[in-house]
């Protein structure tokens, strides 16, 4: 594999070939995020942990934890919702909107707006023009 070359990023994903400089982290269902740097990530769970070590440690502070003994599970309830955005994302999770590059948007002229707007189609008045 060459440099220009990456595999997509996966939960089986060592943190030691995780190309960003963070990692980030969200939930569904409750406002709770986390951007965790990468050498943090290396020091606590060390340089050979898969990405799904570090989401399982985020869930397991969730109210909603699945696998928390005194949470029951419920037909309709909620479950954690957390989940890694830049998982199988094509692009570094901090690229700025500028450095992405023009978008190709489908379409043709012909599902342009016209430029000037066209002549108003004037209605008569009752008893205008009745002489």
């Amino acid at each position: 594999m060459t440099k220009h070359e990456r595999r997509p990023v996966t939960l089986a994903t060592m943190i030691g070939h995780y190309p960003w400089v963070a990692l980030h982290l969200r939930c569904h269902h409750c406002a709770r995020e986390a951007k965790v740097r990468l050498a943090v990530l290396a020091i606590e769970y060390g340089l050979n942990a898969p990405l799904g070590r570090v989401l399982r440690t985020f869930v397991s502070e969730c109210p909603y934890d699945p696998l928390n003994p005194s949470w029951k599970p419920q037909k309709y309830g909620r479950k954690c919702g957390a989940y890694c955005p830049d998982v199988m994302s094509p692009r570094p999770p901090d690229l700025p909107p500028s450095l992405s590059g023009l978008t190709l948007i489908e379409g043709g002229k012909a599902d342009v707006l016209p430029a000037e707007p066209s002549e108003p189609v004037r209605r008569r008045r009752v008893g205008e023009g009745d002489e």
